[in-house]
């Protein structure tokens, strides 16, 4: 006889009482090298970026949405507890946090994954790292596998880029307005009373 599809795990956002549940479900998977591991800090600083999806009061499964820049977003840690496994709830956790990636008028999203089936079938494609700079600069600089990452960088456009966003450096951070026009790198140099030296 076969057994009725269960119904959709409940995705709602995570409160700070989720964050064991999260670590858990997130660690677990990293002990198993299938994602990167999580500290409990990390969770509590970005705590508003997850949601959580639960069963019967119980919390099986998690994500993120990091917004890193005007024109990007990464949706990061989609984890769920095993027995999750095929019965939907990391894909209705990732088209929610699309789905708020869209309602905040982000143009494109990304994941770094090592499960691309996944995200191809939401509509991601596989880029470069090097079209992340914003990522690479934020945050695999300081990730142990920086000089030998194996995880598939893979992006989803939402939107036209309509508008315009701060000229970036480095670390995402707006650049020094400049002497000579765009090109030039040198600050520009004021008085106390804000004219031009």
């Amino acid at each position: 006889m076969n057994e009725e599809p269960s119904a959709p795990a409940l995705i709602r956002r995570a409160t700070v009482r989720d964050v064991p549940h999260i670590l858990e479900i997130v660690n677990a998977w990293a002990n198993l090298q299938e994602m990167l591991p999580r500290s409990p800090l990390s969770i509590y600083e970005g705590i508003r970026a997850f949601r959580v999806a639960e069963r019967d009061s119980v919390v099986v499964g998690c994500g993120a949405l990091h917004v890193v820049w005007g024109d990007l977003a990464e949706i990061r840690s989609i984890a769920v507890r095993p027995t999750e496994k095929g019965r939907g709830t990391g894909r209705a956790l990732a088209e929610q946090l699309i789905a708020d990636a869209d309602d905040l008028l982000v143009p494109r999203v990304f994941a770094f994954t090592y499960v691309k089936g996944f995200f191809e079938k939401l509509g991601f494609r596989v880029v470069d790292h090097a079209e992340l700079p914003h990522k690479v600069f934020s945050d695999c600089m300081n990730c142990p596998k920086f000089n030998a990452c194996d995880e598939i960088a893979m992006v989803k456009d939402l939107r036209v880029v309509d508008g315009t966003f701060p000229v970036t450096g480095p670390l995402s951070r707006p650049l020094p307005r400049t002497l000579g026009g765009p090109h030039r790198t040198e600050p520009r140099m004021v008085d106390t009373e804000g004219h031009e030296v």
